[in-house]
């Protein structure tokens, strides 16, 4: 297929896509499939079905220098400073449950793999990335790691099964939140300590605007409140610039040492682009978010999960059901490390839950989870959900190194 009218399709199913979400016709749909997963499916059936190449320049562009400009404009609005007012406990229990997601993989790999792929090390470390920080973490160590589609594909079913069926069970068990920090005599006091950071946070940040937040997880997507923006000449120097540093950074790779499958000009462009991207947060270049970077990071991230699709096959997904069953394992590992963790330092049930779903949901999800636990601390988990984006490509290459030892 031509270039451009294959752009035309990928852009075309995305907006079908993000106009379908906002019909009340299709909330339910919606609310249990996201739409980041549709942008995915829809173009992976189009292309079982023949009706989509395999492969394309279109792809090859949009994963390498779209994905760097989706990188920095997504990065720009983190709010590092506000993150660091949440105090020890909360970064704690987020650094704790990060631990888990690793050993987890590393463990449920290292007992499953015998039935799985020679590859599948490397779908281990871009979950890990989406779990651990969001879904333009995974798609960077996914291309980072030159990670096969018929491997990468399964684990986006696994990501959306695992996502929704644990915000279930965290939900589930709120009642038990008195309980827990009654057995581990938590310091309630903590939490107030919390709230004042918070509201420190809030008013130091003014139009950074935490409620808003940045998108949904299937990780770092928004969910019923994204819009494609109106194109604009800011369109074209925002995403112009993050292509022309992404592109910067793939020849600074090409001169770094190189680790076979495990590290590659690509995976050293995008661990730059992310270093970059969190420097660029610490400057008055953050102030671009009034010009919409990153709304124009949304879009290209939906378009990347829709060329992701496009080169993947519906056969795929078969080995998916054993993958779900790896992944319980792995979750349920997380969750005794966080368990743990919270018994002998005395943490509140609520810091445990809240990170244990920013890790595994994202940003969209987790003041949910936060919210039902206590109301007035669903920006916490934002909060947290978004300090997992600063390193998530970093733990999930380091995991997939990992997991590729153990194979």
């Amino acid at each position: 297929m031509n270039p451009f009218p294959l752009s035309i399709v990928l852009f075309g199913l995305v907006s079908v896509v993000l106009y379908a979400e906002k019909l009340p016709l299709f909330s339910k749909l919606f609310h249990y499939l996201p739409s980041a997963f549709w942008c995915y499916f829809l173009p992976m059936l189009l292309a079982t079905a023949g009706l989509l190449p395999e492969a394309s320049p279109v792809y090859d562009f949009l994963t390498t220098y779209v994905l760097s400009a989706c990188l920095i404009l997504l990065l720009l609005d983190i709010n590092l400073p506000g993150i660091m007012r949440l105090g020890p406990m909360a970064l704690g229990a987020m650094a704790v449950g990060a631990v888990g997601i690793a050993a987890g993989a590393v463990v449920a790999y290292a007992f499953f793999a015998r039935w799985l792929p020679p590859e599948t090390w490397k779908g281990v470390g871009a979950l890990s990335a989406s779990w651990i920080g969001g879904s333009a973490n995974m798609l960077a160590v996914k291309e980072g790691l030159h990670t096969p589609d018929n491997v990468f594909a399964p684990m986006v079913i696994v990501d959306t099964v695992i996502t929704y069926s644990w915000m279930g069970l965290l939900v589930a068990m709120v009642s038990l939140q008195d309980k827990w920090d009654a057995w581990v005599g938590a310091d309630r006091k903590t939490l107030d300590n919390v709230v004042q950071r918070l509201c420190e946070a809030n008013a130091e940040c003014g139009s950074r605007n935490l409620e808003e937040g940045s998108s949904h997880k299937n990780n770092f997507l928004p969910h019923s409140t994204f819009h494609i923006p109106h194109f604009s000449f800011h369109a074209v120097w925002l995403m112009g610039g993050g292509m022309i540093i992404g592109a910067l950074c793939l020849g600074i790779g090409r001169r770094l040492p190189q680790g076979g499958s495990v590290m590659n000009p690509a995976g050293w462009a995008f661990l730059l682009v992310t270093l970059i991207g969190i420097g660029l947060s610490l400057t008055p270049a953050a102030k671009l978010e009034r010009y919409g970077a990153s709304r124009w990071g949304y879009l290209c991230l939906y378009l990347l999960l829709a060329a992701m699709g496009s080169k993947a096959r519906l056969q795929y997904i078969l080995q998916a059901p054993l993958l779900i069953v790896m992944a319980y394992l792995w979750v349920l590992i997380h969750a005794v490390i966080l368990a743990v963790y919270g018994r002998i330092f005395r943490v509140p049930m609520f810091f445990l839950v809240t990170s244990s779903q920013a890790n595994i949901g994202g940003t969209a999800s987790t003041p949910i989870v936060a919210g039902v636990y206590q109301p007035h601390l669903a920006a916490l988990g934002l909060l947290l959900a978004i300090s997992g984006n600063v390193i998530g490509t970093y733990a999930g290459i380091a995991i997939a190194q990992a997991c590729h030892a153990v194979h």
